[in-house]
């Protein structure tokens, strides 16, 4: 064993995935090592007993080790280490970008240094920050580490190496960042509180801790003292495994920066503190940044699949055509289309139609987004109605057009948004909205062994399916919760289905299972069940939101026909398959809090409108009755961009 450990040993036959997943274990194993230590000599400690020590600390059990391994305990750690971190350095040496991981965003700190990271100066947006703790064997048999999160729904069975990686990345890729990017992110910091590197953590906040009794308290301030900063920040969010969301809104900008502290009663945990560096904005801060550099700190997809699909049909996009065809086709039709144009990243924007009261929701996506990233010049036409409109197919004559919509559909052409709904709710965290992404994810409900095993439905009567919920609900009230909330397409059926209360949309998680039907189109509501911790069995639809393609039926949500009639049986199958029902559930919620970051809803944006300008045939124009929507007014809190902005030609 001592000749192989100094020899070290051949493991180049790992691949890098393999190699990564064993150095996982062997930090892990390090970590625990530590926290062992750390209790023995607690022990120790209070045990003036001997013998009694040697039981509890389990001595008797190291003295054995040592004997049959020859003093050699630590020689297959040595061992394998080696080999493998010479390996992985190898492969990034021929190829950096193939070791590129989302890096820690509070990276271990060196001796007299604090954790700093740049600001990500373009990007601003409620900051929900994200922080982490693991388990002790106390409470989950297991150690969770950053690299290596441990959830309850896989606590029960063994894993492989691969499947913990993937685990690992996909927790990883939701909440962290590269490590310049953190100043105004949206989920932006994931920190793991060992023993050896936070003298806060005891038994008394591990016992609150998993109890969901732990009080955090949050610190941001100005790293300067001459700077005053106006800021909001409220509770953390727990959510329940082991992760915290923490948010806070600024209303003022800082020019050197920001330090957040992390306090548990008047400690520092999760290797708190945490210095940004400055200039940090506020989100009405019109500083646009040079494209590439907001892609990459943002960490944007280099591609997003259903963009790259809904522009398969429009190789070109005449924009004189669309001037003459679409106020006739479908403003004056549907009247519900806005026709934008941006120019000098100024939006200009005219209302074909009297139903387009909804531009004030892309009014606002699109100056926000101005006002962190310079916008392509770029003129297109937005329906802010519920349905899809373009319906040729790419091989008609005429063929369709390029509308841009928040749902799409199979038997339509438009290309497809974030709705309005999930991008409102991000802008206005912690001001105008109290239901958003993030605010959801710290309100799921008891956990899932004390869920109510009832499947839950509310909303309005504005598709038939529901009504059918409702009656199915009455027949099986110990399967199905199903009530309409209001009437508005079929009041006839009010007197004979009844009107249920209105109902908290956080008092929806304390069922097991949430049943998402259409509503006039795809039912808004489906991504914030799906951040819940409840099993969602979707209904099948034709239509889609932007995100949907990425979803698997099955792994992320048990699918239902579009009548319902095999509900009751999807309920059954859930109730008696509970861990499987489980573990589908928790691969939803991470899906989707990978994909419904906030960051990420303004890296789909972007990706549509730079697939779209590239796509003119002419240059894009402020046509007549156009008007400019202008940015707030910022003189209640002044803005100074601290940045060269990038000459016209370099964008």
């Amino acid at each position: 064993m001592s000749a192989a450990a100094r020899d070290g040993l051949d493991l180049s036959f790992l691949s890098r995935e393999e190699a990564r997943a064993v150095l996982h274990v062997l930090r892990r194993d390090s970590a625990l090592r530590r926290a062992e230590r750390d209790r023995i000599s607690k022990l120790q400690k209070k045990k003036p007993d001997v013998t009694g020590q040697q039981g509890v600390t389990g001595e008797w059990f190291e003295e054995m080790e040592r004997k049959t391994l020859q003093n050699d305990t630590e020689g297959v750690s040595r061992m394998l280490k080696q080999p493998i971190g010479h390996q992985l350095k190898k492969t990034a040496r021929n190829n950096p970008n193939d070791l590129k991981m989302p890096s820690l965003s509070n990276p271990q700190p060196q001796k007299n240094e604090k954790n700093t990271s740049s600001s990500i100066l373009g990007f601003r947006s409620p900051f929900a920050w994200l922080f982490s703790f693991r388990k002790s064997r106390k409470h989950n048999g297991k150690h969770q580490t950053q690299e290596q999160p441990q959830y309850d729904s896989f606590a029960q069975g063994a894993h492989t190496a691969s499947e913990v990686e993937e685990m690992a990345k996909a927790e990883a890729q939701q909440s962290s960042l590269p490590e310049e990017s953190i100043g105004n992110l949206s989920d932006g910091i994931q920190t793991d509180m060992m023993e050896e590197s936070s003298p806060a953590w005891n038994e008394q906040l591990e016992e609150e801790l998993f109890r969901g009794r732990a009080q955090f308290k949050v610190l941001i301030k100005a790293l300067s003292p001459n700077e005053i900063i106006r800021i909001h920040v409220p509770n953390s969010l727990d959510r329940n495994d082991g992760s915290f969301l923490m948010r806070y809104r600024m209303y003022t900008s800082v020019n050197e920066g920001l330090k957040i502290e992390v306090l548990y009663g008047d400690k520092h945990v999760a290797q708190s503190p945490y210095i940004l560096k400055g200039p940090v904005y506020h989100e009405y801060c019109d500083c646009p940044e040079d494209p590439q550099t907001w892609q990459n700190i943002l960490s944007c997809p280099s591609q997003e699949p259903q963009v790259t699909k809904d522009f398969t049909p429009f190789p070109t996009i005449d924009l004189q055509r669309m001037l003459e065809e679409v106020p006739i086709r479908f403003g004056k039709a549907r009247g519900a289309i806005v026709h934008y144009t941006i120019l000098n990243n100024h939006i200009y924007r005219r209302s074909l139609g009297k139903y387009t009261d909804f531009k004030m929701f892309s009014d606002e996506m699109l100056l926000s987004l101005a006002r962190k990233v310079h916008l392509p010049d770029v003129e297109f036409y937005l329906n802010v109605g519920d349905w899809p409109v373009e319906h040729r197919k790419a091989n008609d004559t005429p063929g369709p057009i390029p509308i841009i919509s928040w749902c799409g559909s199979l038997d339509s052409r438009d290309i497809v948004l974030p709705t309005y709904d999930i991008t409102h709710s991000t802008l206005e965290t912690l001001r105008g909205v109290t239901n958003d992404l993030l605010s959801v994810q710290g309100n799921t409900g008891p956990c899932w062994k004390n869920k109510t095993e009832r499947a839950l439905f509310r909303g309005r009567d504005s598709r038939e399916e529901r009504l059918e919920l409702v009656k199915l609900s009455k027949e099986h009230p110990e399967l199905l919760d199903a009530g309409i909330t209001g009437y508005f397409f079929f009041r006839e059926k009010e007197k004979e289905l009844g009107k249920a209360q209105l109902m908290g949309f956080f008092d929806f998680f304390k069922y097991k299972y949430q049943v998402n039907v259409d509503g006039t189109v795809a039912a808004y509501r489906f991504p914030y069940l799906l951040l819940g911790d409840s099993l969602v069995l979707k209904q099948d639809s034709q239509y889609y939101e932007h995100f949907y393609s990425a979803l698997e039926p099955w792994k992320h949500y048990v699918p239902v026909k579009r009548r319902l009639e095999d509900l009751l049986e999807k309920i059954k199958w859930a109730k008696k398959n509970d861990e499987e029902a489980r573990k589908i559930a928790k691969e939803g919620q991470l899906l989707a809090r990978e994909l419904l970051q906030p960051h990420r809803l303004y890296c789909y944006y972007y990706s549509v409108f730079q697939k779209y300008a590239k796509r003119q045939a002419s240059k894009p124009e402020i046509r007549d009755g156009m008007e400019l929507v202008p940015q707030p007014d910022d003189k209640d809190s002044v803005c100074n961009c601290h940045r060269k902005k990038p000459p016209r030609e370099d964008l």
